[in-house]
């Protein structure tokens, strides 16, 4: 049989990111990072970490400005740490209704 621990259980606050958490990614030291479609500071989703000792913090939080919103799919980490993912909407406000078509993101550590 497996045994099971919940690491974190997300509380569905859309003021602190936690809505519709994307896929995990893990660093060499065993923290995860991922992203939720929606909450953050503007409500346009979230990068978070949960630090290999259990700690959650908010690492960027969109606006679906220029920078985007409501990131979808996983991230991608590589080795000098930086994440990369994609948003759903944001980038040029010119184009996709004035939404946004998306934008390819990247966080430096």
């Amino acid at each position: 049989t497996s045994n099971e621990t919940v690491l974190y259980s997300f509380a569905g606050r859309a003021a602190t990111g936690e809505v519709y958490p994307s896929p995990l990614v893990m660093d060499v030291a065993g923290n995860l990072y991922g992203a939720t479609e929606f909450g953050g500071t503007f409500h346009s989703g979230s990068v978070f970490e949960i630090t290999n000792a259990g700690r959650t913090r908010t690492l960027y939080s969109f606006n679906n400005g220029t920078d985007g919103g409501s990131p979808e799919g996983g991230l991608i980490l590589d080795s000098a740490g930086n994440l990369y993912g994609t948003t759903l909407s944001g980038g040029n406000l010119n184009e996709c209704e004035g939404f946004g078509c998306g934008t390819v993101f990247e966080l430096t550590p």
